[in-house]
């Protein structure tokens, strides 16, 4: 396996990975469905946020959160439910949600975590991939609410998991994708050290799509300073990314 390991420290990162036989906070989900899905106890902490798959008090959070993603008139850049009117864009949240969960396998997983702040979700940071114990790549995507944009929330969240990938589960690529005209989505891509990967052009909506492709490697990323990340709970999770243990 690339990368340095689970329980490693980068020097560049100033990252902590605590051990797992010290109970960790597992953000509100019932310790006995903890105990039995491991993925809810897992916890990435930076300076200013903490990462988690999302509790229902999570939920209730990101509800108000998705109200306003974008300024009015703005085209938009994020899936078609969240502009959806109420109730249905509530539904296609929680429906999103339960899907990664219900469908998750070691080959084929997509972690939705909740962007935390002050102990309030913000925003969702995801991350996924398909037979990562082979191509060991990533693929990331997120929003948050209006209210917290232009903060650098967006880039902290973006910088806890692509921490997890390579510190922590040993990826060897990482690859993202903005829409066109989405700058704020591009400018933390480059900020933290992705290049260009080529484009794609889809139909959304029934209008044509096209979207930029972005990618960094675990090389790229062991060289860049970057902030702190304390992660928790990831061992018992290891099986479940397809990553065996002591890898």
């Amino acid at each position: 396996m690339t990368g340095s390991g689970h329980r490693g420290q980068d020097p560049h990162s100033g990252e902590r990975a605590t051990d797992d036989d010290v109970q960790p906070n597992h953000g509100g989900h019932d310790t006995a469905l903890v105990a039995v899905w491991p993925l809810l106890g897992l916890r990435l902490a930076t300076a200013r946020l903490e990462l988690a798959v999302p509790t229902s008090a999570d939920l209730a959070d990101l509800f108000d959160a998705a109200a306003a993603i974008q300024p009015p008139g703005q085209a938009r850049f994020q899936q078609s439910f969240l502009y959806a009117s109420s109730p249905e864009r509530e539904r296609g949240l929680l429906q999103r949600h339960w899907r990664a969960l219900a469908h998750w396998r070691p080959d084929s997983w997509d972690l939705h975590l909740a962007i935390r702040l002050d102990g309030t979700a913000i925003g969702v940071q995801s991350m996924w991939a398909t037979d990562f114990a082979i191509t060991r790549t990533v693929e990331t995507g997120s929003w948050i609410g209006l209210a917290h944009q232009g903060r650098g929330y967006g880039t902290e969240a973006r910088m806890a998991v692509l921490e997890l990938a390579f510190t922590h589960l040993g990826a060897a690529e990482a690859r993202t994708a903005y829409v066109a005209g989405n700058l704020a989505s591009e400018a933390v891509s480059r900020k933290l050290g992705y290049q260009d990967n080529g484009h794609k052009v889809s139909a959304q909506d029934g209008e044509r799509l096209v979207q930029h492709l972005m990618a960094i490697d675990a090389a790229t990323w062991k060289r860049r300073s970057r902030g702190p990340v304390e992660v928790t709970g990831l061992t018992r999770c290891l099986d479940l990314f397809g990553v065996a243990a002591g890898s």
